[in-house]
């Protein structure tokens, strides 16, 4: 039977059910015995309240000052969350990173030489730390919050010096600055005040809000960077990034060739999408008219052809993909609008401008929240990522994207070939956000496909390890990527830049072949799934793979196997027990299992190693008659053995020290495959957990999350399994035919 005939099948969530499953844990043995604890902490509390008090007036608005609380690596899930001890403090919790560190005692036996501990930034009134910091000595064990104190490693001051990144030297520099907001109405007048009496001044019109933090620009000499910094709730202050270059040309003379415009009549007219970019010159605004329309927000400055020119080969990747000399462009699969969010002052003045494109593209989605389904952003800080802290496009841009809702594809950035010691090499924001698909950019079309040596790698930070989350044919030397630089001709170039449109091309391709069956988090599921696993290179260079640009193989099955969609909403408390559609009959020789599971969560940009705050744990049950054997003293199981499907070691590689012990259970994202013998499946199952928290902290009222999960069965001796599962599920599994014959060349 032809590969078209066999349409991916819906409606698996059919096959699911909520279960309670008692999940373990218990007391853990502290590390710290209480006398010890009491006095370690004292001498560490005294110390910093007197650091504390020590700050200027105007550096504490309300009189109030930032300390860090910094739990035991033992001591890290939301259930450990030192709740009691902040509020016996009569402080709140502003913020959180994760730090390594070499604790005094691990009070267990088998331990690594450092791990992974939260440092909490907590707020309170200099006069609660100081009494606090006199009261330590003399708890009780039953006064409020001691018994925390055999989990706490560290407490000290936030001082001022370890705020400063990357602080360029001059006496007129442009620093970027995140401040805590928490507990404040606004907080930056009072952060202007006190910069202006150290001769600073807070650029306020450029801010960006996100989520607990505020990002401002601020001008000063270099040399007070650390006065500026001792405003207590100062978090982080950094060099101004600047965006990546689009200077020199972007575009090679070298190989162009004329260009045949076909019929530019978008294939859907219910599909929109919107690219955020630097414009279109013209001539090409003219040509592209019918399926292109380009809106320039108020108040934008006037437009750079260089900026122009990129943002016509951006638009031309995903109206089109790859130029092909003596063809006649395919025709668009829908209509795309352009928004400028470039202009002539953009790179300029130290790149202040670099907060305002990021505003342009906020303000405009949320004044069009319902406009379109796929979005498009090639831009952004020429920045690698770094794992304790969230830059202002990643905070901003998650929020928005958060519920799967929008279909979002965003280059990781062209510094591939930067200092891999150094990190100058990881992805670039907002690519680290894990609400967006993040592209990387391969080498060639064909099967001897690589990483592109220019396209950043990763990892992406904790939580949202596997970053890129796959490439596609970016361009290189030996085989360009070729888009349009004027309506008549075609010219080669290379970049993540056009990787990035080339995928949402395809995602929108089968969007329009499969309609609202197959929700947008589903799509980026079935996109993750159906990528292309490299036989060599790790996640690090190639995330999940190489993502398919045949929108025909995405919707279809080989016919010996099953690609199944479940969507809907994860219980709150209990496991979703997802059944695998297996086929009546015998099975034989080898089934391939492979499943991916997605969630588009909430996310909290002031706690980056809490940053989801939604995460999954999903465990197999291959078989539902065999029962692990159970301990002395224990009680039988009523669920079946679990296999290690999603085992971290396995989905992320050997355990490192940037992994805390429960950080497997924060990703949005689970893929992967393995080989059963047949006869070990019986009535096998998948079982979702998700787990909330806020702040690092438990949820009291969670809410339901949406979820999408793809899961494939292919067993190659058996050529007619995809029709025997359709016989078997006949009226519960519906093929999602193609609605529209969707032509992509």
């Amino acid at each position: 039977m032809a590969r078209h005939s066999n349409p991916l099948l819906g409606r698996g969530e059919k096959l699911t059910g909520s279960v309670p499953i008692a999940r373990g844990g218990g007391a853990k043995k502290p590390p710290y015995d209480f006398r010890s604890a009491r006095r370690r902490v004292s001498e560490r509390a005294l110390r910093s309240a007197a650091a504390l008090n020590a700050l200027p007036t105007a550096a504490c608005p309300r009189d109030e000052a930032v300390a860090i609380l910094t739990m035991h690596p033992r001591y890290v899930s939301k259930s450990d969350f030192p709740r009691d001890l902040i509020e016996a403090i009569g402080a709140r919790s502003i913020g959180s990173r994760a730090r390594a560190v070499k604790p005094q005692e691990w009070g267990v036996k088998k331990h690594p030489e450092e791990g992974l501990a939260e440092d909490y930034f907590i707020a309170a009134r200099r006069e609660a730390f100081s009494s606090w910091s006199s009261r330590v000595a003399s708890l009780s064990s039953a006064s409020p919050g001691a018994a925390t104190l055999q989990e706490v490693e560290d407490f000290r001051e936030f001082d001022a010096v370890s705020k400063l990144r990357f602080i360029p030297q001059g006496n007129d520099v442009l620093l970027e600055v995140a401040l805590h907001n928490s507990g404040f109405n606004d907080i930056v007048p009072w952060f202007t005040e006190y910069a202006s009496s150290i001769g600073a001044e807070v650029l306020g019109g450029h801010r960006i809000d996100a989520l607990g933090l505020t990002f401002v620009p601020v001008r000063i000499d270099s040399g007070s960077a650390a006065e500026l910094a001792a405003f207590t709730f100062v978090r982080v202050a950094r060099g101004m990034p600047q965006l990546r270059p689009f200077r020199p040309p972007l575009l090679r003379s070298t190989g162009d060739f004329p260009v045949t415009l076909g019929p530019l009549n978008a294939q859907s007219s219910k599909v929109r999408a919107v690219v955020f970019d630097g414009g279109l010159p013209k001539d090409s605004r003219h040509a592209l008219k019918e399926v292109v329309t380009l809106i320039e927000p108020a108040g934008i400055g006037n437009p750079v052809p260089a900026f122009e020119q990129h943002g016509l080969a951006v638009t031309s990747a995903f109206l089109f993909g790859p130029l092909q000399s003596g063809a006649t462009t395919p025709p668009p699969i829908c209509t795309v609008d352009h928004v400028r969010v470039l202009d002539n002052r953009t790179g300029a003045n130290a790149d202040v401008d670099y907060l305002d494109v990021l505003a342009r593209i906020i303000e405009f989605l949320d004044s069009h929240q319902r406009s379109y389904q796929f979005v498009n952003i090639s831009l952004g800080p020429d920045l690698a990522v770094l794992d304790d802290e969230v830059t202002a496009w990643t905070a901003s841009l998650d929020e928005r994207f958060a519920g799967g809702n929008l279909f979002a594809t965003v280059a990781v950035g062209n510094g591939g070939e930067r200092d891999q010691t150094a990190g100058l090499c990881r992805i670039q924001p907002p690519s680290d956000g894990v609400n967006v698909l993040a592209i990387g950019a391969s080498d060639v079309t064909g099967a001897s496909w690589q990483r592109a040596a220019y396209s950043s790698i990763g990892p992406g930070r904790t939580p949202g390890r596997v970053k890129p989350d796959g490439l596609i044919f970016g361009g290189s030397d030996s085989e360009p990527f070729y888009v349009l630089s004027n309506p008549k001709r075609a010219a080669g170039t290379t970049g993540t830049s056009f990787a990035a449109p080339m995928t949402l091309r395809t995602s929108a391709a089968v969007r329009v072949g499969l309609g609202d069956a197959l929700g947008l988090l589903a799509l980026r599921a079935l996109t993750i799934h159906r990528a292309e696993r490299h036989k060599s290179a790790g996640q690090v260079e190639v995330g999940w793979g190489r993502f398919e640009t045949d929108p025909q193989l995405l919707m279809t099955c080989e016919d010996d196997e099953a690609i199944v969609l479940y969507q809907g909403e994860l219980p709150i408390g209990e496991h979703l027990r997802c059944y695998l559609p297996m086929p009546d009959g015998p099975l034989v020789g080898d089934v391939f299992v492979s499943a991916t599971l997605v969630i588009s969560p909430e996310v909290d940009p002031s706690n980056p190693s809490s940053y989801t705050r939604s995460g999954l744990e999903a465990s197999f049950r291959p078989n539902e008659t065999k029962f692990r054997k159970p301990k002395k003293g224990q009680k039988p199981s009523s669920h079946a053995q679990t296999s290690t499907f999603f085992s971290q070691t396995k989905l992320f590689g050997k355990s490192e020290r940037v992994l805390r012990d429960d950080g497997h259970k924060w990703e949005p994202c689970l893929s992967r495959s393995q080989k059963f013998r047949a006869k070990t499946l019986n009535k096998p199952a998948f079982d979702v957990y998700y787990h909330n928290r806020a702040a690092g902290a438990a949820v009291k009222k969670p809410q339901p999350i949406a979820y999408a999960l793809i899961v494939g069965l292919r067993a190659p001796k058996l050529k007619d399994f995809y029709n025997r599962v359709v016989r078997a599920y006949s009226g519960i599994l519906v093929p999602l035919k193609s609605q529209v014959q969707v032509q992509i060349r």
